[in-house]
């Protein structure tokens, strides 16, 4: 079919889709009514109740009532949720909850997912996403094919269905979304991950496959086994079609260049978003500005700290239309799923404010500090992604952490890197991502100077593999899991170490 062809049916789809799509999101005034909805939800819970909460009440006074939460402080309700008590955190009942990757803890969280959260954020943010790629690429023939989602397994309980995101939004799709994607629902209650990898290769090495969702460790990894299935050398032998890939959970920059060695140099367009268990939050929006579009009419209400505040213990918060560019700020939400003025985690960026784009720099428990340095997850991600440039090589996995003092009583950072190409020299390599690194943070390079207080980086090697089995370990496989950047629990590293099978060993 011509071009012209395919633009006439994304006209169609988009006119379709718009109904279920948030697309005023320039105008600070959604938050105002998303705020008005969310009072009145909370003051029919026994939460909004404790916190004397009625449908009236203004920002101010939600700012004053209610406490800043972690998930501990709302683990309780949400436990109360799980065996079926009504009326807690939102109106009603709930029984679906999305077990969350749970990688900067030991622990999974259960964050609850009720209709509204599912219709009106989940599937209007995926409407939204679709929507802004075909405005941005209007001949596209996404649509001609099938979308392969690499979701994760739910399991049902006596009071609850529990288990990753992904395969709730997969069960609970309407018909019309359901028809494009494979493979089939029905899959999320396969929890053998070496099964539903076995099974997506045979459907998907069978289809014509436009476009690709999901993590990007999980998503190599399902290429990787489809080209083994079929012994095929170039996966657009087995889908001639393929298009683009929609990813978000982590960096993509670091896995670019794996994804471009098994494209065969014929990269597919990127498309990033921003959508965890806790919600749907922003989408990019076209192909020439950086940055995510934050959708400010999907039932989640943002308040904002500065980081530095964050990190010194002050909780100040700040509404939207009071933030800066270029500036860092820990994301706090209030949703349609109960969490109220909940710490997502993340450490985000704007871009542009007309319209509202972010970019996610890292983590709040994700940073190393351990000389004054802060040195961010944005930063660790560019370093290494420039090291890899410089020395020609790529990796699959890492992680950092803090370490030391050595025999001069110097902390340094140390480096767990499992390579996807060897760098010729693993010390030019090691002593240029510690420049890198100096580089692109000054706090960092200060304290690097001569030496004096933090040494230089170590690096230790990791087998193929390793962190793979690491997650495996740790049943963490598929879904929205993956391996932290930054190790702050010294004991993930000894159990990389078990898995590696021997000391530390490091250059």
């Amino acid at each position: 079919m011509s071009s012209s062809i395919y633009t006439f049916i994304n006209k169609i789809f988009k006119s379709f889709i718009s109904s279920y799509s948030r697309l005023n999101d320039s105008d600070p005034s959604n938050q105002h009514d998303v705020f008005k909805r969310l009072i009145k939800l909370l003051s029919q819970t026994s939460y909004g109740e404790k916190f004397s909460i009625s449908p009236n009440t203004n920002y101010k006074e939600f700012r004053e009532k209610l406490p800043i939460n972690t998930y501990d402080d709302l683990k309780p309700y949400i436990h109360k949720m799980m065996l079926g008590e009504k009326n807690v955190l939102v109106p009603g009942q709930v029984t679906n909850f999305a077990k969350s990757s749970g990688t900067t803890a030991d622990y999974s969280k259960y964050i609850p997912i009720t209709d509204a959260m599912m219709r009106e954020n989940h599937f209007a943010g995926g409407s939204t996403m679709i929507y802004y790629y075909l405005t941005a690429n209007p001949t596209s023939k996404m649509l001609k094919g099938k979308h392969l989602v690499i979701f994760g397994s739910l399991q049902e309980n006596k009071s609850s269905i529990t288990g990753d995101l992904s395969a709730h939004i997969s069960n609970n799709l309407p018909y019309f979304a359901k028809i494009k994607r494979i493979p089939s629902p029905n899959l999320v209650w396969q929890k053998n991950w070496d099964v539903k990898f076995e099974n997506i290769a045979k459907i998907s090495s069978n289809k014509n496959v436009t476009a690709l969702y999901g993590v990007p460790s999980w998503c190599l990894k399902s290429i990787e086994n489809v080209l083994s299935l079929t012994n095929a050398k170039n996966i657009y032998d087995i889908w001639p079609d393929f298009e683009v890939y929609f990813h978000g959970g982590v960096n993509i920059e670091p896995y670019v260049p794996l994804f471009n060695n098994i494209f065969n140099g014929k990269m597919p367009l990127l498309w990033e978003t921003y959508n965890a268990s806790e919600g749907f939050f922003a989408t990019q929006d076209d192909f020439d500005n950086k940055g995510m579009r934050l959708l400010t009419s999907i039932g989640v209400f943002y308040e904002f700290i500065d980081f530095q505040d964050y990190i010194s213990g002050n909780m100040n918060t700040i509404t939207l239309e009071e933030i800066e560019l270029n500036k860092n700020y820990v994301l706090i939400i209030s949703a349609l799923n109960g969490l109220w003025r909940y710490i997502l985690g993340d450490v985000i960026q704007f871009t542009t404010l007309d319209p509202y784009r972010i970019k996610i720099m890292g983590r709040t428990s994700q940073y190393i500090n351990i000389a004054g340095e802060e040195v961010m997850i944005d930063n660790i991600e560019k370093a290494i992604m420039l090291a890899c440039k410089l020395e020609n090589c790529s990796v699959n996995e890492y992680t950092v952490f803090a370490d030391g003092p050595d025999e001069f009583n110097r902390f340094f950072h140390h480096w767990i890197i499992e390579f996807a190409k060897k760098p010729d020299n693993i010390l030019s390599f090691k002593e240029n991502l510690d420049l890198q690194l100096q580089k692109l943070n000054s706090d960092y390079n200060a304290k690097r100077y001569n030496d004096l207080i933090l040494a230089p980086i170590r690096i230790t090697v990791a087998p193929k593999g390793t962190f793979y089995k690491w997650l495996k370990s740790k049943n963490k496989i598929g879904g929205q899991n993956k391996v932290p950047r930054v190790a702050w629990d010294y004991n993930m590293i000894l159990e990389i170490l078990s898995v590696i099978g021997k000391q530390l060993e490091f250059v």
